[in-house]
């Protein structure tokens, strides 16, 4: 038996599942599973398909749908630490498959009177691993469920809001890879920076911008998330590095440019833009003199390309912590004292 808005369905087994005929008005309240997708941002993709079966008239094939009933009370725990990241109470509906239909129907009410009643297969939940189970089948590549979507998933079961559009749309995979220095699983990689990532989606507190849209635009980048991601892990909570969050993201271009050429002498997070803005081979005034520090992979997201990028921004990053004003003006030798940065002051924290 289903319960939805006080209205009873009753459920029919057929071998070892169960299905049931719901109506569409209570189908579009039930919310979404706790670890799937965000079904909504996904809707400008699935849009055009959706309107192509109803001119094809094939809109019959859109009405078969996934719920998840919560049988017993139990909790969704981390597989490695075991904390409990959500509750499950027995009674709790969820959709597991049909949730950006579902946000399709609400935003499209004429279509969505066209289906009186739609049939859903119903999970029964008990614990962790019947979540997992019953929704991971429908993460395949026909549902093109991306590293983008498990990142929202998983914000989702960690009761997690970011406010800005780079987390809230899970574009940031490659940040924790080299962050933890780990090709584990997109769960455990998450797990491991949960707090770090709530952090830096919450720098800065008002309008001024972030990592999603700095003012540099090519400081929007994984490496450079990476390593903010890092700085927050070895030093909690220290004012210190949400200064280089708010300082390398405030910063201009035309400011930078005007330090490189004009100034001559850069100041620690200086060095870090002007590297990713492409200036660095420009900084002594004469575009030939100096070669790029970073032999131009700065901005890469390869995973050979980690170690020197992240040597070299951890060093920088490190540098203001100690004096954030001193201004340096280089030219020659200084990729010595950086590389190997990395391993030698990060890799045993």
């Amino acid at each position: 038996m289903l319960t939805v808005n006080n209205n009873q369905y009753q459920t029919t087994k057929f071998g070892d599942h169960e299905f049931a005929e719901i109506a569409m008005a209570d189908f579009i309240t039930v919310e979404p599973a706790p670890i799937q997708r965000d079904g909504k941002r996904r809707l400008s993709t699935m849009k055009p398909i959706f309107n192509d079966a109803y001119a094809s008239n094939q809109a019959q094939s859109l009405t078969e749908v996934v719920l998840g009933r919560v049988d017993a009370d139990f909790d969704y725990c981390d597989k490695e630490s075991g904390a409990v990241i959500r509750s499950y109470h027995k009674g709790e509906l969820y959709v597991l498959d049909g949730n950006t239909r579902r946000h399709y129907w609400i935003q499209n009410p004429d279509r969505a009177q066209l289906h009186t009643v739609l049939t859903a297969k119903v999970h029964s939940l008990k614990s962790r691993a019947d979540v997992d189970f019953a929704y991971y089948p429908y993460n395949n590549k026909a549902s093109v469920e991306k590293a983008s979507h498990l990142l929202q998933g998983l914000a989702r079961n960690y009761n997690w809001t970011p406010k800005q559009s780079l987390f809230a749309g899970g574009g940031y995979k490659t940040a924790l890879d080299w962050a933890c220095d780990s090709t584990d699983s997109v769960e455990a990689n998450f797990h491991a920076l949960f707090s770090e990532l709530k952090v830096l989606d919450s720098i800065p507190r008002g309008d001024a911008p972030g990592v999603s849209k700095p003012n540099i635009k090519q400081l929007k980048s994984q490496p450079i998330i990476a390593a903010m991601l890092m700085m927050l892990k070895k030093y909690p909570n220290d004012l210190r590095v949400f200064s280089i969050i708010e300082v390398l993201c405030s910063m201009t271009y035309d400011d930078l440019k005007r330090r490189v050429f004009v100034d001559g002498r850069l100041r620690p997070l200086e060095v870090i833009a002007t590297e990713w803005a492409g200036l660095s081979n420009q900084r002594t005034g004469r575009p030939d003199a100096t070669p790029l520090w970073l032999n131009g992979i700065a901005g890469a997201s390869n995973f050979a390309s980690r170690e020197p990028q992240l040597d070299f921004l951890l060093y920088w990053m490190e540098k203001h912590l100690d004096s954030p004003a001193q201004e340096r003006c280089f030219t020659k030798g200084i990729k010595d004292v950086w590389t190997g940065y990395l391993s030698k002051e990060f890799n045993d924290e």
